[in-house]
């Protein structure tokens, strides 16, 4: 996988313009997508990319952000959360998907546009994951944090009420990193 800024990325440059925010308009994009037999389009498209008709380039109807050089396993939905965590379709589509354990660019989804996906790869993963030995794979368990109640960013970040405006660590990414100050 490779990701380019969006400054570099290429467009489509038909002279039209294109509602990619909707999936059956991002789906039509793929048509010789010329790497089906790694990664489906529609895999693509549940993770919020359309194609840039240039090799395997992707790119986000979202956050703008584009991915190539596709590889053999890589799931969208992931690659998409990675590179670009802040994106708004990650954060409110991909990630509660992931944290449901539903549909990971993968499964049974009918989405906002009717289209039918079915995808099967995900479920390998995901039995490598459950029934594999995790210590083996080098994945250690976590159970949560020591602080329940400082859990999230937010509780987090109104800890700092009373920091310091003159240091350079500002609370916003201290609380983002996962500290509170008490």
């Amino acid at each position: 996988i490779d990701i380019l800024p969006s400054s570099s990325s290429s467009s489509i440059s038909s002279g039209l313009v294109h509602d990619y925010k909707n999936e059956t308009v991002r789906l039509a994009s793929f048509e010789n997508w010329p790497i089906p037999e790694i990664v489906r389009p529609v895999d693509l498209v549940k993770a919020g990319f359309y194609s840039l008709k240039n090799a395997d380039n992707t790119k986000c109807a979202y956050c703008k952000g584009v991915v190539r050089a596709w590889e053999p396993n890589d799931i969208p939905d992931i690659e998409h959360k990675k590179h670009f965590p802040s994106c708004p379709f990650v954060i409110s589509t991909i990630n509660p998907r992931l944290m449901d354990g539903n549909n990971a660019g993968g499964g049974t989804d009918e989405g906002n546009s009717g289209l039918n996906f079915n995808v099967k790869n995900i479920n390998l993963i995901n039995n490598v994951v459950v029934d594999g030995n995790l210590d083996e794979l080098g994945v250690q368990k976590h159970n949560g944090p020591k602080r329940p109640d400082y859990g999230t960013v937010e509780a987090r970040l109104k800890s700092f009420n009373s920091w310091s405006p003159n240091l350079i660590q500002t609370p916003d990414i201290l609380a983002q990193a996962g500290f509170y100050y008490e």
